[in-house]
Order: structure tokens, then C-alpha cells, then sequence
């Protein structure tokens, strides 16, 4: 054999080995990269506390901005993934939502028979799990498989569904202490005080020994052992690893050092990656910070709906809405499907609210929590804009829900409809619709416009109005109001009548109305 071609061969050797070294790294890369699936509930209690959509999302962007590589994050809402293939190659799924608590609540939302399959296919495979406070609640029928891949539960006895507690809770501000100081959940920890909701006398499995003690509080004074055992983790024979705490109910608690620390790393640690030697290092961040992060918005609205005339495609006409003010704005839009979140949110996380929303053949009022929160976050300069018939929400003539009348909702709303009066419109279809004013900022630049829509005339209402968007009613034979502003209280009102399906809403002259809207509304805005 000549030189050149031994040369060759060698030269191709080596060449081989480098590939086949690139590929090796690769492969460890990826083997290293951890997913972190993080499941929100919804809302169920009051503003600041069992924040799980706020909780989610800061978790997210703390590990995005934290001093721990090679981990990613998603966050999937309502308690599910929309598609839980993405599930199967997660290395951690958090979950922080409601449990059910005899016959209160609902259970955690894997806790179906469908879910639970899906869920021990992900066990099998080594898949980590990790329960935060109220999602730790499970009844004795789930609860064995939870000690199986978590190691312990909130044991609420379903006895007749009563309170027949084995488990217990208590809010008190009470100093933390470590039960194993040598895990790498402590890395970086002192013992610290914490006002929460624990909950303690978890159930666990008697003499298993996979089981680590994290984090007790002595003053709990729980039964003798674990009883007051308020963080724990666990190892699985399948790689798979558990960490779960029942603190989490306060959500100012994240801005607590030790706390925060010590959530991120059981969290890091549960997915299978490398806890730093001095803790997982990330700061607190705000409710702007985030969403500049996840959406690159630095302002916020929420759009109410989920509960509608059945001719009105809410579903629809929502996630148009959300479309074009994130489009065209400055804005993410969170949407409710429950009117409630009005005193269950934080209405001061947001600079708008979006009212898509009428309670048809629906007597239930709003409670008085929500109504107060409402008018409170307008009076004090929050934005609002309603939407078609969202004027014709708690209004004693309501067909079957005249029990829900709330007559502020009339101050709130300048012009509603009356069901017992000669309130109406036009059949659905094209019209066109005229600006009325080009001096204001919602209409500056906009011109008149077609649009398929219901055309309402004789809208009820008191106040004075300056339109700025009118259309001709073939019924009536005027040209009808369409759209108008005003204030209530330092809050700033967009209210129009148009909106009624999807086809309302690809008007390209409405889409900068309702842009220009949710801007001139906006908490802050000094136009």
C-alpha cells in the first residue's frame, strides 16, 4: 500500500472520529437538556393568593433568567395540555391547581381515569411530578398512585364526601427548618419565617424509604414523625423523581429569597438536572417584567367572556379580539371564560378589561366581591370596552334572568338594551358605517367603512354621548350611535355596539378602532 493512500485513509480515520466525537457531545447535550412541562388550574380564590397563572408564568421566566442551564419550560392553562403529546417527552410536569376537598372544588385535573393513563405512561418512562399546595390534595381512591410517583398527599378522607380530615392546615407565620440539610433541594438555604397556609400531616407511605423530608415547620405542631413535614421529595426505582410542597398559597411569597430558592430548586431538581452548589439564583420579577419576557408586551388587558346570547360565537369573536389588539398594539390579552375573575384576578396586573360577555337565560348575578372589584378598578382609572351585546348583560328584562339586575352596570354602561322597551336591530347584514369624529384619537386617521353586522338602534341610556362611529337603521330611518367614549369614575369607557360575529370583526377600519380603543382606555393613558 503507497503513503497517499494510507495517508487518505488515515486522514478519512480521523475525520470519522471527529464525527462520531460531534455526535457523542450531541447526544449528551441533549441527554442533559432538561423539559419542564408547567400546568396551570384556574382561578378559584381571590386576588394574591393561589395565583396559579401568575405563579406558572414567573416560574418560567425566573428559570429562563436563572443561573441553570440547559432546561426549558412550557406553560399550558385550564389544567391541561391542549395537546398532551407534549407530555411525552417532558422530564417534569408541575402542576399547581385546585384538588378537591371532600365534596368542595374540583379534584387536581389529571385525576381522571383518562388523564391518570396518560400520566402513569409518562411515570413509566422516568417522568418526574411535582404538586404545589392545594394541588397536593387527593382523595384515598388517587391518592395511591400519588405516593407511588410523588411520595405523599393531602389526605381530605372522601368519607360522604365530608371533612373528615386526616390531614390538617393552618396560616401562620412560622420559621422554616430542614430536615435534610445535605439535599440538593437545600442547596444554598438557611432556615427562614414564612407566613402561609401549610398544610401538614401529609399522607405518606409508612417505611418508605424513597421518601426524603425537605422542609417542616415545628410550630405546626403535626403528629409524631412527618406530621410536620411541609416540603418532601422522592426517587424513583424508574430515574423518575417527585417533589411537591403545600406551601405556595400566598403569591407575595415569591418575593421571598429563601422561599423562592427553595421552590426552583426542587423544581430543577425534580426534572433530573444539576442543582448549582449554592441554589438556583433568580430574582423576583413583576407582573410587566413577565410579560415583557414570555410575550414581549409591556401592557395587559382582560377580555371577559364564556357566557353569551346563543347567536353571539363568543369563542370566536374573542380570540378575534385578542388577534387583533396583539397585533396592532402593545398589549397581551388574557381571556376568562368566568365573570367571576373579576374579584378572583388581580385587576391590577391589567391596563384594560374587555367586556365580550351577556348573561342570556342566566339569573345569576355577579357577587358582590366581583361587582366591588369592578367598579373599584374603573373609579380608580382602569380601562374598559364593551362589546355589542355585552350592554345587555345584568338587566332586570332579561329573558329568565332578571334576577341578576345590577343597576350600576347601567352607570358603568352608557347605553344598554331593553328587552321591555323597543330596543332592536336591524337584520344581520352590510351597511356602512360613518366616522363621526376625526379629532379623537380612536377615529383619527380611520376611514368610513363597511361591515356585516346587526345595526342596533334605541339603545337605553341617560347619559349624554358624542358619537364617533354612526350608522342609517333601515328600520328606524336615523343615523344610530355605533360607537361613543365617556368616563366613569377616573376610568376611561370605549363602548360600540358593533361585534356581533367573527365577519363583525375583519373590517380592517373597525380592527384600528379597537385598537386605537384599548390604547385611549388604558390605566395611565393621559390623552
Amino acid at each position: 500500500m503507497n503513503k497517499l493512500i494510507v495517508l487518505q485513509l488515515l486522514f478519512l480515520l480521523s475525520i470519522n472520529c471527529l464525527i462520531f466525537e460531534v455526535k457523542g457531545m450531541q447526544s449528551d447535550f441533549t441527554e442533559q437538556s432538561k423539559k419542564i412541562v408547567l400546568i396551570a388550574g384556574p382561578k378559584s380564590h381571590g386576588p394574591q393568593s393561589h395565583e396559579y397563572i401568575k405563579s406558572v408564568r414567573l416560574i418560567k421566566t425566573m428559570l429562563d433568567k436563572s443561573n441553570v442551564e440547559r432546561v426549558t419550560s412550557e406553560i399550558h392553562l385550564n389544567g391541561w395540555p391542549e395537546e398532551p403529546s407534549t407530555l411525552d417527552n417532558a422530564d417534569l410536569i408541575l402542576f399547581i391547581t385546585d384538588g378537591r376537598d371532600g365534596h368542595l372544588f374540583s379534584d387536581v385535573p389529571f385525576m381522571t381515569s383518562d388523564r391518570m393513563k396518560i400520566m402513569q405512561k409518562q411515570m413509566d418512562r422516568g417522568c418526574g411530578i411535582s404538586l404545589i399546595h392545594f394541588s397536593t390534595f387527593a382523595s384515598d381512591h388517587f391518592g395511591k398512585k400519588i405516593l407511588e410517583w410523588g411520595g405523599g398527599y393531602f389526605d381530605w378522607q372522601d368519607d360522604l364526601g365530608e371533612r373528615n380530615w386526616f390531614s390538617a392546615i393552618k396560616t401562620m407565620e412560622s420559621k422554616l427548618v430542614f430536615q435534610n440539610p445535605n439535599h440538593p433541594i437545600v442547596s444554598g438555604l438557611e432556615p427562614f419565617v414564612l407566613k402561609d397556609e401549610y398544610y401538614y400531616n401529609i399522607r405518606f407511605q409508612e417505611g418508605d424509604d424513597r421518601v426524603q423530608l425537605i422542609a417542616e415547620v415545628p410550630e405546626l405542631e403535626g403528629r409524631k414523625g412527618s406530621g410536620n413535614t411541609v416540603a418532601w421529595a422522592l426517587e424513583r426505582k424508574d430515574g423518575g423523581r417527585g417533589f411537591s410542597t403545600t406551601m405556595g398559597h400566598f403569591f407575595s411569597n415569591w418575593e421571598n429569597d429563601n422561599f423562592r430558592k427553595m421552590l426552583l430548586n426542587g423544581i430543577v431538581w425534580a426534572s433530573g438536572a444539576e442543582v448549582p452548589q449554592k441554589g438556583v439564583e433568580a430574582k423576583f420579577f413583576n407582573d410587566q417584567e413577565v410579560s415583557l419576557h414570555l410575550f414581549q408586551k409591556s401592557r395587559k388587558a382582560l377580555l371577559l367572556t364564556g357566557n353569551h346570547h346563543p347567536a353571539h360565537p363568543w369563542q370566536q369573536t374573542s380570540l378575534q379580539v385578542k388577534s387583533i389588539i396583539e397585533e396592532n398594539t402593545g398589549f397581551y390579552v388574557d381571556i376568562s371564560t368566568n365573570i367571576e375573575d373579576l374579584s378572583q384576578y388581580d385587576l391590577e396586573d391589567y391596563d384594560a378589561l374587555i367586556l365580550n360577555y351577556a348573561n342570556w337565560e342566566d339569573p345569576k348575578t355577579l357577587s358582590d366581591g366581583s361587582k366591588k372589584s369592578f367598579v373599584n378598578y374603573l373609579k380608580e382609572g382602569g380601562g374598559l370596552i364593551v362589546l355589542h351585546f355585552a350592554n345587555g348583560a345584568f338587566h332586570f328584562s332579561l329573558p329568565n334572568a332578571g334576577a341578576s339586575d345590577w343597576p350600576e352596570y347601567r352607570n358603568i354602561v352608557s347605553r344598554v338594551w331593553d328587552h321591555h322597551s323597543d330596543s332592536g336591530h336591524d337584520k344581520y347584514g352590510e351597511f356602512s358605517v360613518k366616522v363621526s369624529s376625526h379629532k379623537h384619537p380612536i377615529t383619527s386617521g380611520v376611514e368610513d367603512f363597511l361591515t356585516f353586522d346587526e345595526l342596533y338602534f334605541n339603545q337605553k341610556g341617560d347619559r349624554s354621548i358624542e358619537p364617533l362611529l354612526t350608522a342609517k337603521s333601515n328600520i328606524t330611518g336615523k343615523k344610530e350611535p355605533l360607537a361613543w367614549v365617556y368616563n366613569y369614575g377616573k376610568g376611561k369607557v370605549f363602548q360600540t355596539l358593533l361585534g356581533h360575529d367573527a365577519k363583525s370583526f375583519s373590517a380592517k377600519q373597525f380592527q384600528m378602532v379597537l385598537s386605537n380603543a384599548i390604547n385611549w382606555v388604558a390605566k395611565d393613558n393621559e390623552d
